[in-house]
């Protein structure tokens, strides 16, 4: 899932950068407008949020795992 929403984030901010190129360049106007590069924002946005949020909620689980190994340690000691 996080790979999937990395993948997606990333995407979608390429895609956006490729379209916002085309616009100063005149080149495939026919696709390219300024909703569709809002929308490809607000899912770069939605789906770092995500990911981000998802790591950090990793993090926090390791962390405790960490410091309950560190406290059965403390009492065997």
């Amino acid at each position: 899932m996080k790979k999937a929403l990395k993948i997606i984030s990333t995407g979608s901010i390429v895609l956006f950068g490729v379209l916002w190129i085309s616009s100063k360049f005149e080149f495939l106007n026919e696709f390219n407008s300024i909703d569709i590069r809002n929308i490809l924002v607000l899912i770069y946005l939605f789906t770092s949020l995500k990911y981000f949020q998802m790591e950090v909620k990793d993090k926090n689980t390791e962390i405790q795992d960490l410091k309950l190994k560190l406290e059965n340690t403390k009492k065997e000691i």
